[in-house]
């Protein structure tokens, strides 16, 4: 699997880097900022968490609005839930690469991510409630406007309070 991750991420790479160089072409100053962007491996790892945590809260809110009937609340908690239990895992391994001494220090860390999260829950709770319950935008297109403001957030409160290097 790690040789199968490192070789999807090679070619990952390789493709960003050649796009970077062609924004480098049309625009040297730009393509000099992608390519500091991408050498910053831990942003660029977090926005791939990010829109797979993303994936994950939108597809299982849609599973629960749509086959299983739930209103925008319930579907928004319920997609909460398994994204955030998904990116938990996601960051501590992928992103962040932090390493727990004691299961005292993992359940700290685990316990700080999930009431992050709670923040993060409540400003996606009220968002959709005012964006679909009350002005009555498109609830999945909502979502995903909603979830990017959520992955900024969440980046600033894992970066600054959970997954802090020793």
């Amino acid at each position: 699997m790690k040789k199968l991750c490192a070789l999807l991420w090679r070619g990952i790479d390789a493709l960003a880097r050649a796009v970077i160089k062609l924004i480098g072409k049309v625009s040297p100053k730009l393509g000099g900022l992608c390519e500091s962007l991408w050498n910053n491996t831990e942003l660029v790892s977090y926005l791939f968490v990010g829109v797979a945590t993303t994936l994950v809260n939108y597809v299982v809110y849609y599973i629960a609005t749509r086959m299983l009937g739930m209103t925008t609340v319930p579907g928004t908690w319920t997609a909460w839930v398994a994204a955030v239990a998904f990116g938990y895992v996601a960051n501590k391994a992928f992103v962040f690469k932090t390493h727990c001494d004691s299961a005292l220090a993992l359940a700290r860390e685990a316990a700080g991510f999930f009431a992050m999260r709670l923040i993060s829950l409540g400003m996606e709770t009220v968002l959709m409630l005012l964006l679909v319950d009350v002005l009555h935008f498109n609830d999945l297109a909502m979502k995903l406007l909603v979830n990017i403001l959520v992955i900024i957030a969440n980046y600033i409160f894992s970066k600054l309070f959970i997954f802090k290097k020793k």
